[in-house]
C-alpha cells in the first residue's frame, strides 16, 4: 500500500510538475491533466483510508493491480516519446526507436483497454457487492464504503477519454503513425 500511495505521488510529479512545466508560469494543465490528477488523489484516498481503518487493503490492492498493471508499458512509452523528441543526439532518429514506439504505443492501447473495459469494471462491480454484502460489512465501516464506491467507479468513468484514444490507436494498428518504415 505503501508503495502504491508512493507510486501515485512519483507520478503526479513527473506528470504534471515536471511535464506540464512552463517557465516563469508554473505548471499548465489541461482538461485531461485534471483529470488524471483527479484519478491519482483518488487512488491516494482510497490508499490512506485503508490504512487509517485497518480494512479495505485487498480492495484497494485489486483495483491498484488492475489500473496500473500498464505503467511500465506507460513509462516505456514516455522514455521513447522523450528519446523521438532529442533526435539524433538520443538515438530519435533510429528506425529502431520510432519501431519500438509505435509497438509499444499499440501493445499498451491493447493492455489498457482490456484493463479498463472488463476487468477492471468487473472487478469493481465485485467490489461494490462486497462492500455492501453481509461478508464485506464485517470488516468495513459504512462510511468507507459509501465514499469509495464514487472513488472507484470515479477512476473508471474518468479513463473514458485514454480509453477512446487507445481503441483509435488500435484501429489504425502500429503502422499507423510510421507507415512503411516498420
Amino acid at each position: 500500500m505503501s508503495f502504491c500511495t508512493g507510486y501515485m505521488i512519483y507520478d503526479s510529479i513527473v506528470g504534471y510538475a515536471i511535464e506540464t512545466w512552463q517557465p516563469g508560469v508554473g505548471p499548465v494543465l489541461s482538461d485531461e491533466d485534471v483529470t488524471y490528477l483527479g484519478h491519482h488523489v483518488l487512488c491516494s484516498l482510497c490508499m490512506l483510508s485503508a490504512r487509517i481503518t485497518g480494512a479495505g487493503q485487498s480492495a484497494a490492492m485489486v483495483m491498484m493491480f488492475t489500473g496500473e498493471m500498464t505503467a511500465p508499458l506507460m513509462n516505456v512509452q514516455l522514455i521513447l516519446e522523450k528519446s523521438l523528441a532529442m533526435g539524433a543526439c538520443c538515438g530519435g532518429q533510429a528506425a529502431w526507436v520510432r519501431a519500438a514506439a509505435a509497438y509499444v504505443d499499440w501493445v499498451f492501447s491493447l493492455a489498457y483497454c482490456i484493463l479498463r473495459i472488463f476487468i477492471g469494471p468487473a472487478c469493481a462491480a465485485h467490489l461494490t457487492y462486497d462492500l455492501f454484502s453481509k461478508s464485506g460489512r464485517r470488516d468495513m465501516p459504512v462510511w468507507l464504503s459509501l465514499s469509495w464506491m464514487p472513488m472507484i467507479w470515479g477512476v473508471l468513468v474518468g479513463s473514458i477519454p485514454q480509453i477512446y484514444a487507445c481503441i483509435d490507436i488500435l484501429k489504425g494498428g502500429p503502422e499507423r503513425s510510421f507507415g512503411d518504415e516498420l
